[in-house]
Formats: C-alpha cells, sequence, structure tokens
C-alpha cells in the first residue's frame, strides 16, 4: 500500500473511530437518560415531583406534568401535537419541532414561536421544555440557583373544589363505598344497611353500572346517595383532559339513563387529580367529594382492624372510605363484617348517619 491510500485509510479509520466514539457517548446518555432523574418543581406554591430529561441544556418534563398548573393538556393525533389551554391562551408544541404554535384569536390563526429545544417523544411519553413552555402559557417562572429548584407562578385562578369533612359540630357521619356496584358484596352491604336503617352513599364506576344495572337501581330505590367514581377508574393525571371530561361524561350518561338520574358528587379513582381535574370539575358541575377515614379496606384488612382505625378517626363531620368492588380474592370480607359493628358502635358513641349530600347540605 502507497504512502497516499495509507494516509487516506488512516483518516477514514480516525473518522470511524470519533463516530463510534460520538455514538457510544450518546447511547451512554441516553441510558442514563433511560433512569429518568426526578426533581421538585414548586407551582403556585406547591411542592410537585416530577421525572425530567436534560436536553441541550433544557428541562423538559412529561407534558402531563403541566396539568398542576391548571392548564389543560390534551393531545392532537393528526398534528402529533401536544395542546395546551391555560386561561385565554391556546398552544400546541408537535413532537420533534422547535418551536410552539401559538393561538391567535383576534386573527382566527395559529402563528409559529421558536424554542429553544425540541419537543420529544420518549418512550411514548411527550415531553416538553418546562420553562419555555410555562412562559409561553403567561406563567412567571424563577429558578433558584442554591435549592436547585425551579418555580411557577402559574397566573391561573380556578375556584377550590374539594370537600372532605363535614363542618358541623354535629355527630354525623357518612359511609361510602367506592367501585361498585359488584353482584357479590354489594346485595351484601345493602342488606345490612338496610336492616340497620341507614343511607350511605355509593361512588359508582360506569363499567359496572353497565353490567349491575339491576343492582345499581336497588341502591336508588333504598334510598342511598350516589356519585360518579368515573368510567373505567383510571388515575386522572394520567390521562390527557379531553379522556377525563369523558370519563365523568359517559358515566354521568349511563346513570341517567340507568337509574333517571345523573349525581353532582365525583370522587376521583385513587383520589388523585390535579389543578387541571378541578378546572373541569368546575366546568361540568360537580363536587369533588373525597373522605377522612380511610378503611384500608381494599387491602384486605380484618373487621378488627378497620373497626380500629374507624373508631381511632372518626369526628363529627367524618367521610368513611369502603369499597363494594368484584375481587377474586375474599378481599372485602373483613368490610363487611366490620360494617354492622361499626354502626352499631358509633351510634353508642351518638353518631348519626346521613348521605354525604345532606352532610354538605348541613355545612355551618
Amino acid at each position: 500500500m502507497n504512502t497516499s491510500k495509507l494516509q487516506h485509510f488512516s483518516i477514514l479509520t480516525s473518522s470511524f473511530l470519533m463516530s463510534l466514539i460520538m455514538f457510544t457517548f450518546q447511547t451512554s446518555v441516553l441510558a442514563q437518560d433511560s433512569m429518568l432523574d426526578e426533581a421538585t418543581v414548586v407551582i403556585d406554591n406547591q411542592p410537585f415531583e416530577t421525572e425530567y430529561i436534560m436536553n441541550e441544556g433544557h428541562v423538559l418534563v412529561p407534558a402531563l406534568f403541566m396539568k398542576h398548573t391548571g392548564a389543560l393538556v390534551n393531545w392532537n393525533e393528526q398534528y402529533e401535537s401536544v395542546v395546551f389551554q391555560a386561561n385565554e391562551k391556546k398552544m400546541a408544541l408537535p413532537v420533534g419541532k422547535d418551536y410552539a404554535e401559538i393561538y391567535n384569536e383576534k386573527k382566527n390563526q395559529w402563528e409559529r414561536q421558536p424554542l429553544p429545544v425540541k419537543t420529544i417523544d420518549y418512550e411514548g411519553t411527550a415531553f416538553i421544555p418546562l420553562v419555555a413552555a410555562s412562559r409561553e402559557l403567561g406563567m412567571d417562572v424563577t429558578y433558584h440557583s442554591q435549592q436547585a429548584r425551579t418555580y411557577i407562578q402559574s397566573n391561573i385562578q380556578v375556584t377550590p373544589n374539594h370537600f372532605a369533612q363535614g363542618n358541623t359540630s354535629e355527630k354525623l357521619v357518612a359511609l361510602t363505598f367506592d367501585d361498585g356496584p359488584d353482584q357479590h358484596y354489594t346485595p351484601i352491604v345493602l342488606d345490612i344497611l338496610k336492616e340497620k336503617g341507614v343511607h350511605a352513599t355509593f361512588f359508582v364506576v360506569g363499567q359496572q353500572v353497565m353490567i349491575s344495572p339491576t343492582i345499581m337501581q336497588r341502591i336508588v330505590d333504598e334510598g342511598h346517595g350516589i356519585g360518579n367514581h368515573s368510567w373505567g377508574h383510571p388515575n386522572l393525571k394520567e390521562l390527557w383532559s379531553s379522556e377525563v371530561r369523558e370519563e365523568i361524561q359517559l358515566t354521568q350518561e349511563t346513570l341517567q339513563k340507568t337509574v333517571g338520574r345523573a349525581p353532582m358528587l365525583f370522587r376521583p379513582p385513587y383520589g388523585s387529580y390535579t389543578k387541571a381535574e378541578t378546572v373541569i370539575f368546575n366546568e361540568l358541575g360537580i363536587k369533588n367529594t373525597l373522605w377522612s377515614v380511610d378503611t384500608l379496606d381494599w387491602s384486605g384488612q380484618g373487621a378488627e382492624q378497620i373497626l380500629d382505625t374507624v373508631h381511632r378517626q372518626v369526628f363529627p363531620g367524618a367521610i368513611i372510605l369502603q369499597h363494594n368492588f368484584q375481587a377474586d380474592e375474599p378481599l372485602l370480607d373483613g368490610s363487611v363484617e366490620a360494617l354492622p359493628k361499626m354502626i352499631d358502635e358509633l351510634r353508642e358513641k351518638g353518631y348519626k348517619f346521613v348521605t354525604l349530600q345532606t352532610m354538605i347540605d348541613r355545612q355551618r
């Protein structure tokens, strides 16, 4: 091999090695990113944990994280874009692009605004530039280097919608049952309540109403309160805003068809929701209703454990959480065993059982 060919081969080899090194470095970075670091972001003075990716010196977070600011977050399949709405502002972030589309209402058109970094897809999740996106939506963003923490003031005003206990001096208590109706535990619970002359509130799942309409009708016929507990029991934090709305509305429609009324009470599955969900609750005119005494009966707790929890935590205005879901294992046997004893023992202490709506109506 002559000298010129040798030099040419050396250059090619060097280029290949450099490419290999760069590829290895990038793969290493991606491998580190695949573990995803976590950080705390303070939004409207509340801390929230989020996974994040560093890209070109910018922090990217899952798009749904922005729901904590009160912005509605949706996915546009046609344009492969995340669409945000905050107050009167609308913005779309196309995946793989380093710009935002801002809706100009006066001109009735979308206008392109450059961003310092691309929105990316990471393992099926859209990650957006936190600071740039927040500012484009009219939010104030500051970074405290000593704390290594980002602070966001959303500037989105949302009327609080959260009811977890009654504000009353009366010894009132509300029994609530989630996740039904089912065809095993619900009839047992209804028999006990009927025997004891107690009215409770059932937060029902739309899919279960479709499966057990007769039992659903019995709940209403026997004077119990009802609430919406979503269609399929998802974690609302993990859904696009349009999906959250659909979960609620589909269940409302099903209840209207099944028992002739749609409840104004709603309980988010797992008690999990964000500020954006509160926006939707308010728009739909439903009351976000949680609990103050968790029996943990879903975990298979025995009757004595459940009774001990209730007696330790009960107070005037308490809302007690139990369940009536269908299960392959007898997880709720302890719950139904505890129920008649709970009613008798709380009555001995002077408590009166009411539906949640009655509790709400008697607020001081």
